[in-house]
């Protein structure tokens, strides 16, 4: 069975006969050069100087990557922890990960660890509600301190940027060292991370040893994405069978963004970098598989017989490159997730994504044209409908929430960008770059998913408990709370976070207060505990003044 040169099969006719569209030849010398090469020149050289050119490629690439993310570094002979902007082994994670008093994150003194950091930390977020003593904490670098003296649970890899141990460009290696206790961590701002102040006592803090020095530690993705785009553009021009082209750019671009622009979080793994390896291995068959559908549907309508291979390349190439690089280019704008909840609280997003609506409402009203020219509208308006009315029908899908990932924007975008225009061209580099970003950074994550699966750690909904220490009746002594009156779970317990660390976990409902914590501010927060061991929510901070004793009531709310 012959595959059709274009996604849809006509299916009705038109009032007007169709006019196929066709690109623009800017420059035609410039257009057409490549061809006049390849014809002085036999099919067999042209084969092996393709082959040449892709396995050379393909070891600097290598090479590059290597020394990037699993050199050695040359003044220590430690395990190195290989990290993410984000990442903190050495802290659990969640309020009550590290047991009462964070003993199990422990020993918070004479211990020392020696990591590497990717570049571009700097704005390493937190990217669901968290709190910080009274203060909530969402999309800033979760930073708590200053060079003095960091508050334990800090990311290390934007810390370290805070304090100039590693670059915000090319990343770099540090040693950090745990010195105990503290009582205050101020907050400054400086190497382009903003920090976050804490007025009280937290069980351990960390600093850096500036003496460890890291000179052959670097990460050199912009090094290597800017040897791709440089590579992938002259392949591109000189190269004009659309497959071969495809498959060029599309297994050079998966494997730039797994170990160079935007490698798949590896969640603390021992090994991150076998983790990686093996993470991109599981992903790889089925976006090939996916690529092939994508070449069949809409590369070959749209290079099959493209004459301007200077416009291919800086168009499709070009905008392939803006889509693959998502991390730097489409995350800079003031979205996250397109969840309404998300859109609410990240400042400039309801703002952001109606801009980006109303970009994609006149792209698709000038695609709608195109296909209209060519004959297609009526089977194109079919199948669009069928997937719009799809799509409807599962965002009322009870207890789900629909998430267009980015992979499944790329795969929407592609179908109509099966014609030979200059737009479609730019359009089909951006969606294949975009399917590409979203398939090898995250998987395929469902269409449909749970409020658990978008929960990211923040707040769920539970049952709150509720203080019964009030700012009437403390009396500097203690402090009590209470079960809520209609509660929906069987809850068994009582966890009290004094100063974000979980410090009682029993089933009584109060606590005496120790005379000495009148030195400064205490932050208490309650939630409650099921005999399987699931949490509530936890309250919003109630506070012990330390300057005159007294008790701010916490703001209604989970936190």
């Amino acid at each position: 069975m012959g595959v059709p040169e274009s996604p849809i099969e006509e299916t009705s006719s038109t009032l007007l006969p169709p006019r196929p569209s066709k690109v623009s030849l800017i420059y035609p010398p410039a257009q057409l050069f490549p061809f006049k090469v390849g014809r002085s020149v036999s099919k067999r050289t042209k084969v092996l100087t393709i082959i040449a050119y892709l396995v050379s490629w393909f070891l600097i690439f290598v090479f590059l990557s290597r020394k990037s993310k699993f050199s050695p570094v040359v003044s220590t002979k430690e395990n190195v922890m290989l990290l993410e902007c984000g990442d903190n082994p050495l802290w659990m994670g969640g309020y009550s990960a590290c047991g009462l008093g964070a003993e199990r994150c422990g020993p918070f003194e004479n211990q020392t660890y020696t990591f590497r950091c990717p570049s571009s930390c700097a704005g390493a977020s937190k990217y669901s509600m968290s709190t910080v003593g009274d203060q909530n904490v969402i999309y800033k670098p979760y930073v708590i301190g200053n060079e003095d003296g960091y508050r334990a649970d800090s990311f290390i890899c934007a810390s370290a940027v805070h304090a100039g141990v590693v670059s915000q460009l090319n990343g770099g290696c540090g040693r950090l060292y745990f010195d105990g206790p503290r009582d205050k961590f101020s907050s400054s701002n400086q190497n382009g991370v903003q920090t976050i102040e804490f007025d009280s006592y937290f069980p351990a803090s960390y600093k850096f040893d500036y003496a460890l020095s890291s000179s052959n530690c670097y990460d050199l993705r912009w090094a290597i994405t800017g040897v791709n785009i440089f590579l992938s553009a002259v392949f591109a021009y000189f190269v004009y069978s659309p497959s071969v082209f495809f498959w060029g750019m599309f297994i050079m671009g998966f494997w730039s963004i797994v170990l160079a622009s935007d490698p798949p979080p590896t969640n603390n793994y021992p090994n991150p970098g076998a983790e990686v390896i093996s993470v991109a291995f599981e992903r790889l068959l089925p976006t090939v598989f996916i690529g092939y559908v994508i070449l069949k549907v809409a590369i070959m309508p749209t290079m099959k017989k493209y004459n301007a291979q200077l416009t291919k390349t800086v168009l499709w190439v070009g905008a392939f490159w803006i889509g693959a690089l998502n991390n730097y280019t489409f995350d800079e704008l003031p979205l996250d997730r397109f969840v309404l909840e998300d859109i609410q609280n990240l400042p400039g997003g309801l703002a952001a994504i109606i801009i980006v609506l109303l970009v994609i409402l006149t792209c698709a009203i000038g695609q709608a044209y195109v296909i209209w020219k060519n004959g297609k509208f009526y089977p194109y308006l079919a199948a669009y409908s069928i997937v719009f009315t799809s799509l409807i029908v599962m965002a009322f899908v009870p207890e789900e929430t629909l998430r267009i990932h980015h992979y499944i924007l790329g795969l929407l975008i592609l179908p109509a960008t099966a014609f030979k225009t200059t737009l479609s061209t730019l359009y089909q580099g951006l969606a294949v770059g975009m399917f590409l970003n979203g398939a090898t950074r995250w998987g395929y994550d469902s269409i449909l998913q749970t409020p658990y699966a978008l929960n990211r750690g923040g707040p769920r909904g539970t049952d709150l408990a509720y203080f019964t220490t009030t700012s009437e009746n403390f009396n500097g002594e203690w402090v009590a709370w209470d079960y809520p009156y209609y509660p929906s779970s069987n809850w068994t317990g009582f966890s009290l976070l004094v100063n974000d660390v979980e410090r009682y976990r029993e089933l009584f409902n109060h606590t005496d207060l120790e005379a000495e914590r009148y030195m400064y501010n205490w932050y208490f927060r309650v939630g409650m505990y099921t005999e399987d061991g699931q949490m509530s929510d936890y309250t919003k901070a109630g506070i012990a003044l330390a300057n005159n004793g007294s008790w701010v009531d916490p703001k209604p709310g989970p936190s």
